[in-house]
């Protein structure tokens, strides 16, 4: 789901003061795992990560698209491919860019070397003589000359020349310009890794010479399917990532030139990426078009903020909730004091804790995990991917067939192992013991769960609407508990939501407890246990309104756990207190039983996610988005909570001090 947002003048600006210069910065195929100031053990950036301390750096963003054509067009645009109509090569832009928003009191200038970014004004047999293919009308007239004042290309065979024309813009329209500017810089170099220039073959890391056939090379999959003689798939893998990264090296050395220009205090600066690129040829995923995973979708992002928004927006240096590249646009067109545009993404320096992110390529496919890669030219092709980190999916269609694919991000960051089709321990079968009081919560969580699908197991939904049949949890539960045919028994929220593979993680962890503490008395999602320092700290993964957690090491032993997830065997003789009042506290007091019993409990590595969609299937993005977390604290719930936490004080009063994940005895 989109959700517009109208971006209005920031409050820091006023109608009399002058309109920040921006500088818009994409470097063309460039991962965002590749950076040195990232994670990338070559020191692929060193200019960069010295400037990067003046800059927030969001590490989780994504492009919608893994090629140039439609994710420079959603950069410039805001919009996602299928709103601003590049998704190939055979349409046009039927959108407004950013400097159709920005206006002519902007000077408004383009300097790129793509051939997906061709203005309309370049002839045909310049792009003839520069070897361009005409395919079914590839390189037709895109649009892309509108909403700028000059627009200046030239072809990639010219890598130096956008950074030396931004620079020689930047010393020209220095301190005072006559009017604020826009300058989009594209450049290509780090995606001419192909190529056999020198910045490709130099760098440090070089080590031993490239191989002589791999210093030049095509540019796209068809590599992959016929490697040179002698050079095996590792070799090949090794040496063209030496290449690729030191293009990294040579954009670093050039864009400090520009960057050196830049005056920090009147221009918004911002640098990223359109699309990554991919190196697995075994898993299917080269170069890129026709895939939506993590090594073509996830790109830089860096924002420079003159001194004077910071004071006011006190950017982070870090931040990791999910963003994409649809946000720039918006985000500058606020800055900048522009008001009444209406676009999907949202403001960078006030991003939700959750969030969805779509993306869309109807232009190319790879159908399997062979290297030949079709496109719109011979099929009706489509891949679809959403993304709720750390959750994704991606549907792909070529014609009438279909397949899906699904991920967890956190447990498999290189999109390796589909759930949907993977073999994993088997979970035996297990009774579930749910309290309702809200069946649409329950609907839009526990039961859109996968795992309600599976009719291995016992389902047994308590409705206790207006405490119809009791005002206190603990007869619920010992009721259903002997009701119960299963000797594993869940009592799980009805708001808690359990992905696809989260059997099977239960599963693994089961299998690790029997062989370490076979007699163990509770488990759960999420849990109180000792630091270092001998406070209580919360272990466990999980998400819930106030953003993604993981606490561990997992498993790991606790006192006590959270109850929107307690699991136990029937055959420890565990059961709930008849005398506790209310619905609060159970957690802890059966915890604590346990422990008198001598077992043990534990917080496991099966991530859930905690109040995951409202009563409207509306994704919960903030705390502020769920009724009962604003309700929570109030004299109303203090009044439903306090008998609870007052009779865990008295019965367990010689066991303190102890905590639950919201109090403290």
């Amino acid at each position: 789901m989109v959700v517009k947002q109208s971006h209005r003048r920031d409050e820091s600006a006023d109608d009399d003061s002058p309109r920040f210069n921006i500088l818009l910065i994409c470097i063309d195929d460039l991962r965002a795992d590749r950076l040195s100031l990232v994670g990338n053990e070559r020191a692929t950036c060193p200019n960069l990560a010295r400037r990067r301390a003046d800059a927030t750096l969001f590490h989780n963003c994504h492009s919608p698209v893994g090629w140039t054509l439609p994710a420079c067009a959603s950069i410039i645009t805001g919009l996602q491919p299928e709103d601003h109509g590049l998704v190939h090569h055979q349409h046009r832009f039927r959108a407004l860019k950013l400097g159709h928003y920005l206006g002519s009191g902007y000077h408004r200038v383009a300097l790129t070397n793509n051939g997906n970014l061709v203005p309309d004004h370049i002839e045909q047999s310049v792009l003839d003589r520069l070897g361009h293919e005409r395919k079914p009308d590839k390189w037709r007239r895109f649009g892309w000359d509108a909403g700028f004042d000059d627009y200046r290309w030239w072809s990639r065979e010219h890598e130096r020349v956008p950074f030396e024309q931004a620079a020689s813009f930047l010393r020209e329209n220095g301190e005072r310009p006559s009017r604020p500017w826009l300058l989009f810089l594209h450049a290509n170099i780090v995606h001419d890794y192909h190529m056999g220039r020198s910045c490709y073959l130099d760098a440090p890391w070089a080590g031993a010479a490239i191989d002589p056939a791999l210093q030049e090379v095509v540019d796209g999959p068809e590599l992959w399917c016929d490697l040179p003689a002698g050079v095996n798939r590792d070799e090949a893998r090794d040496q063209l990532l030496k290449k690729y990264d030191a293009g990294i090296l040579a954009m670093d050395r050039l864009l400090e030139n520009v960057l050196a220009e830049v005056d920090f205090e009147t221009t918004l600066v911002v640098l990223t990426s359109d699309h990554g690129e991919g190196f697995e040829p075994e898993l299917g995923r080269v170069h890129h078009c026709g895939r939506l995973h993590n090594d073509l979708t996830h790109v830089p992002l860096l924002v420079w903020l003159p001194s004077r928004l910071r004071q006011v927006i006190q950017p982070p240096a870090d931040e990791y909730r999910a963003c994409s590249t649809l946000d720039i646009a918006p985000t500058l067109l606020q800055l900048s004091g522009q008001t009444g545009v209406d676009l999907p993404g949202h403001f960078l320096f006030g991003l939700p804790n959750h969030r969805e992110l779509h993306g869309c390529d109807l232009g190319y496919l790879f159908w399997d995990q062979g290297l030949e890669r079709e496109s719109y030219d011979d099929s009706d092709i489509e891949i679809r991917s959403r993304t709720l980190y750390p959750l994704k999916t991606i549907q792909v269609r070529r014609g009438h067939e279909r397949r899906e694919y699904a991920y967890h991000l956190a447990y498999d960051p290189g999109e390796r192992h589909d759930l949907v089709t993977q073999s994993a321990a088997t979970l035996a079968p297990v009774t579930f013991i749910v309290a309702i009081n809200d069946y649409e919560e329950l609907r839009w969580n526990l039961l859109a769960s996968p795992v309600a699908a599976d009719d291995r197991h016992q389902w047994l939904l308590i409705d206790n609407r207006d405490n119809a049949l009791a005002d206190g949890i603990a007869d619920l539960y010992n009721d259903a508990l002997d009701r119960a045919d299963n000797e594993l028994v869940f009592f799980v929220h009805q708001d808690v939501y359990l992905p696809l593979g989260w059997e099977a993680r239960v599963a693994t962890a089961l299998q690790v407890l029997a062989e370490t503490d076979p007699n163990w008395g509770v488990i759960g999602a999420v849990g109180m246990g000792p630091a270092a320092d001998g406070q209580d700290v919360i272990y466990g993964h999980w998400s819930d309104p106030h953003g993604y957690h993981r606490q561990g090491p997992l498993p790991c032993r606790v006192r006590t756990l959270d109850e929107l997830w307690l699991g136990i065997s029937k055959n420890r003789g565990l059961a709930f207190d008849p005398a506790l009042p209310g619905f609060h506290c159970y957690g802890v007091d059966l915890c604590l039983t346990a422990e008198t019993m001598g077992l043990n409990n534990y917080a496991i590595d099966a991530f859930l996610w905690h109040k995951y969609r409202g009563r409207d299937g509306n994704l919960i993005a903030r705390p502020d988005d769920c009724n009962k977390l604003r309700a929570r604290w109030t004299d109303g719930f203090m009044a439903a909570f306090s008998p609870s936490a007052d009779y865990v004080a008295g019965k367990w009063h010689h066991e303190k001090p102890f905590s639950s994940t919201c109090w403290q005895w």
